[in-house]
């Protein structure tokens, strides 16, 4: 039988939580922007990450409509992917945007990347 230790036991609970919140969200991405949002307000700059989401919504959705109605939501970069199977929304936002994104009835996942500056 494998111990278990406790800080592990703890960051299980921890990602449970983050997946039971936001199922739609990929748990690796909302921790990710976390860390780098607690992190980037101890620098000069913006602090915020830059974050590239990949939307997938349910089938049948109109992704060009999805995109224009983010459009006039969202001050960030919003777009289709060029293979036809999500909207791509990119430039600095914090947990709280993402949630706000997430919060579509359509959508069926987010993932994407965090990067503590935009480049």
């Amino acid at each position: 039988m494998a111990v278990v230790s406790t800080i592990e036991s703890h960051f299980r609970e921890f990602l449970n939580n983050v997946m039971n919140s936001h199922p739609t969200i990929d748990p690796e991405l909302i921790v990710r922007v976390m860390l780098f949002e607690l992190n980037l307000k101890r620098f000069i700059g913006p602090d915020i990450p830059h974050v590239n989401l990949h939307v997938a919504y349910k089938d049948g959705v109109d992704l060009h409509q999805k995109q224009e109605e983010a459009r006039d939501k969202y001050p960030i970069e919003v777009t289709t992917s060029r293979w036809g199977d999500g909207v791509i929304f990119s430039g600095l936002m914090g947990i709280r945007h993402v949630e706000k994104i997430a919060s579509d009835p359509d959508i069926v996942r987010i993932t994407g990347k965090a990067t503590p500056r935009h480049n």
